[in-house]
């Protein structure tokens, strides 16, 4: 008797506990109102983050999508909760573009990454603030004057990296590019002397960057918790150098900082400063270390596909040819390098560092014959549309000439995101990526000495090892 009432009470609050988040979430829509799409809101609190951190930790992260397309078709939009929020998920071209498109929609990060990145920053403005703070910083980092600019820079720091990495028995090189890239970003944000100590600051953002994507548990020992007390000492480092730049009066050069520091708002008002370290810390978090992956990932597919290795160092070599004695890369040279660049976005779509894009619904939206509602959040699965085959033919293969024979249809290839809110130094991150591939298949070779090595997806696609390689000068 006892078992019996047992079996059913477990049985009544497991069918509550499957049901909590539909009759707690869903809204009640109106006549005539689309249905919302297919799909499960999963269980309270946890909703189908289970099933989203098993496909990723399983090192097959696309079994989370395929799922929803198996059980209901590939029609576009598919309902779960994810991130503690009632959230749509857009996984084809056309809904990827209607999230990322369309004014209905704003910026939808979850709210412990919003606290980390700083609300004055691009995750956290919308509308006005956003379209004004975007145009007055993005023409630094990525117009043509800009990164004409920062070649030099670039090539020196390469050239000298690499001469380091070469007379080292091995390096790991996503390490290695993570500080290369780091302080490219640190030189545009700062100018040449930041006064920040490097090693520290490079430490911190690392410790931010890993629990932006961590689950928001702030208990000590947590990551989310060390990425908070992480960006309580960079906010404290940065306030130090916006004080010493006041006191020193108006810098010489100009970078980003110096910008921020003189702009002004509608009122004639300066910007506070707690505006101005948010933005510092939105460029230098999203700035570096999304593009020492995707180099990473580069270089591992050049040394796992050795004909197209051969072809781009033929490309290079022809143009490292053509650059008089004591001049250096251009970026006439850059815009030469055809078949590199058809490398760069293969590796971009094959590679996929950020997987969604996220978004917010400001009202009530119909599309496709659903209904997204009002406060739900939508992300874009970038990576569904790159590794959908009705989208890019035999999708798991590397092959770089696809972009000659295919081309890239509209909203088929976005990772850089689209719309008002892409990736503002799109330009400036394929700028560090040729340049590193030119000198570093024009001069040196590379071993890798793990190549087997697993791979971990979470929080980017990175072998587990970092890719630890040899790095030797050619003769």
């Amino acid at each position: 008797m006892i078992l019996g009432v047992a079996v059913v009470a477990v049985t009544a609050l497991l069918t509550f506990s499957s049901f909590f988040n539909k009759w707690y979430y869903e809204p009640v829509l109106k006549p005539g109102q689309p249905p919302l799409p297919p799909g499960s809101l999963g269980w309270p609190v946890f909703g189908n983050m289970a099933a989203f951190l098993r496909a990723f930790k399983s090192g097959r992260p696309d079994t989370f999508m395929a799922h929803y397309v198996a059980k209901y078709n590939r029609v576009g939009f598919y309902k779960a909760f994810l991130f503690w929020q009632p959230t749509v998920l857009a996984a084809t071209p056309e809904a990827c573009k209607f999230v990322l498109s369309k004014d209905s929609f704003e910026t939808g990060w979850p709210e412990s990454a919003v606290e980390l990145m700083g609300r004055n920053s691009f995750a956290g403005l919308t509308g006005e603030s956003h379209f004004k703070l975007r145009k007055l910083t993005e023409p630094a980092v990525n117009s043509p004057k800009a990164l004409e600019q920062y070649v030099p820079l670039i090539v020196n720091n390469i050239k000298a990296c690499l001469a380091r990495w070469s007379a080292q028995d091995k390096i790991v090189l996503l390490t290695e590019m993570r500080r290369f890239t780091f302080l490219t970003v640190l030189h545009i944000l700062y100018g040449k002397d930041s006064s920040l100590d490097v090693d520290e600051t490079f430490s911190l953002y690392y410790i931010v960057n890993q629990g932006i994507r961590a689950l928001p548990i702030n208990f000590p020992g947590t990551a989310y918790n060390k990425a908070l007390k992480a960006r309580r000492k960079l906010i404290k480092l940065i306030q130090d150098v916006i004080n010493q730049r006041r006191a020193s009066g108006k810098p010489q050069e100009t970078n980003i900082l110096s910008l921020l520091m003189d702009q002004l708002d509608d009122k004639g008002e300066a910007l506070e400063d707690a505006q101005i370290i948010d933005v510092l810390n939105m460029y230098m978090n999203a700035g570096h270390d999304s593009t020492a992956h995707v180099i990473m990932w580069l270089m591992i597919f050049l040394k796992r596909n050795p004909d197209v290795l051969e072809k781009v160092k033929t490309e290079q070599d022809g143009i490292a040819k053509c650059i008089s004695e004591g001049e250096m890369l251009n970026l006439s040279d850059i815009k030469r390098m055809r078949y590199l660049s058809s490398v760069v976005d293969e590796t971009l779509r094959l590679a996929n560092i950020s997987p969604m894009v996220f978004r917010r619904a400001l009202v009530d939206v119909e599309f496709n014959g659903f209904t997204i509602p009002k406060g739900w959040h939508a992300e874009a699965w970038l990576r569904q549309v790159h590794m959908d085959p009705h989208v890019h033919p035999d999708p798991e293969k590397f092959d770089p000439e696809r972009w000659e024979k295919y081309g890239a249809s509209p909203f088929t290839f976005m990772p850089f995101g689209m719309g008002n809110r892409t990736c503002p130094g799109n330009e400036l991150a394929k700028l560090q990526i040729f340049i590193v591939v030119h000198y570093f298949v024009t001069g040196y070779r590379w071993t890798a000495l793990n190549p087997n090595s697993k791979v971990s997806y979470l929080p980017h696609p990175r072998p587990r090892d970092f890719y630890s390689v040899r790095v030797s000068k050619l003769l």
